[in-house]
């Protein structure tokens, strides 16, 4: 009887250790799930993020593109103003029908003359 005793002690006892096993097991199975899932999120999200990179970067290089563009005609409309600047100063100089009309002699109104019939347009006739 003892025999049969330990024998079901010891079934019983092993029973216990497989099932403790069988528990680690479904545990284990459970935590390399979710794992697995955590990674695939995270490798979802870092895609996601690679391709948000990947806009970022090419519109920043369409940025300084443009910005350079810009640039480039700020500088040739600068020069262009210069140099229409520079003709007109050119035109005023060299150019015989300004340079005829600056000739003109200024009309009376114009030179800081007074009125020829009263010298003193502040003053009344006949005030004291």
């Amino acid at each position: 009887m003892k025999a049969i005793a330990a024998a079901i002690i010891i079934a019983l006892v092993g029973i216990l250790l497989v099932g403790i096993q069988q528990y680690r097991v479904i545990a284990l199975r459970t935590e390399v799930q979710f794992e697995a899932t955590e990674k695939k999120k995270a490798v979802d999200a870092n895609a996601e993020s690679q391709a948000t990179i990947t806009t970022l970067r090419d519109e920043a290089k369409r940025n300084a593109a443009y910005t350079a563009d810009l640039a480039k005609r700020i500088r040739a409309s600068e020069k262009k103003a210069e140099k229409a600047r520079k003709d007109f100063e050119d035109l005023k100089r060299n150019s015989k029908p300004v340079r005829d009309w600056a000739a003109q002699p200024l009309p009376d109104g114009l030179r800081g003359k007074a009125d020829s019939g009263n010298k003193d347009p502040g003053r009344k006739a006949g005030s004291p």
